[in-house]
């Protein structure tokens, strides 16, 4: 009688890995999916959590050694004149869908100052808004 006994172990393994299987697609669509970025944000306290704004909004990372990051932190800029360029060209697009631009700085925490204020200076000279992002910071 081996015959039977070898037939049920095999069905109760494909089950057993159906069930798994269907565990593990359970978990991935409850997953959250989260962009990992190379940018780490400065914390601050006195920030208030704000609602996003409405406008389209371009973000350009600034990293420690005075480059930008822009297209969703995929597309590297070495010089300011460049970066100048680029927002140029982003304004002019959505200018003329009648679209709002606004530009969001997420400098890395320990790159220096000059590098965000740059952009800053940039996009004032540009008429474009922009803003200065940190992590709020609880206590």
């Amino acid at each position: 009688m081996p015959g039977p006994r070898k037939k049920y172990r095999s069905n109760l393994f494909i089950r057993l890995i159906d069930v798994v299987l269907i565990l593990l697609f359970g978990f991935i669509a409850i997953s959250e999916i989260d962009i990992r970025s190379q940018i780490k944000l400065a914390k601050s306290t006195t920030v208030p959590v704000t609602a996003p704004d409405k406008e389209v909004v371009v973000y350009v990372g600034v990293l420690p050694d005075g480059r930008y990051l822009v297209e969703k932190e995929s597309r590297v800029v070495d010089q300011l004149e460049v970066l100048a360029g680029y927002l140029q060209n982003k304004r002019s697009l959505f200018s003329s869908n009648h679209t709002r631009l606004k530009v969001r700085i997420r400098t890395n925490y320990n790159a220096p100052v000059k590098y965000a204020f740059a952009v800053v200076n940039l996009c004032q000279r540009l008429g474009i808004p922009v803003g200065l992002d940190v992590v709020h910071r609880k206590g």
